[in-house]
C-alpha cells in the first residue's frame, strides 16, 4: 500500500469559492477513480504550529500498488481534471509517495 501526499500553494487572489470547487471536483475524481483505494482532501486550516511555507490546500490518497497509483496518474479524467480545475489555481505544489 502507498499514499501520496500532494501539498498546494494557490495564486494569491483565489476565492474561498475557487477552493470549494476545487475541493468538490478533486472528491468527484477520487469517487470516479477505481484505482485510489481511498482519500482524503481539503483546504489546510492554517493552525499555528506549522513550519515551512505553508500549503493552502493538501491532499492525501492511497493505493493497493504502485501500478495503482500509475494508473491514476495516467487516467484521462485525472489529466482532465489537472488542466481544467488545478491548474488555473495552482501557484506551485509538493508531492511524495511513502509506502504505508
Amino acid at each position: 500500500m502507498l499514499r501520496h501526499v500532494l501539498l498546494l500553494k494557490l495564486k494569491e487572489g483565489v476565492s474561498r469559492d475557487d477552493i470549494a470547487a476545487l475541493d468538490a471536483a478533486f472528491r468527484a475524481l477520487i469517487a470516479e477513480i477505481p484505482a485510489v483505494a481511498q482519500g482524503s482532501v481539503g483546504p489546510a486550516l492554517g493552525l499555528p504550529g506549522s513550519s515551512g511555507v505553508p500549503a493552502d490546500f493538501a491532499v492525501t490518497l492511497d493505493f493497493q500498488t504502485p501500478a495503482d497509483f500509475q494508473a491514476y496518474i495516467a487516467d484521462p479524467r485525472h489529466r482532465q481534471f489537472v488542466e481544467r480545475d488545478l491548474a488555473p489555481l495552482r501557484e506551485t505544489g509538493w508531492s511524495a509517495q511513502i509506502a504505508l
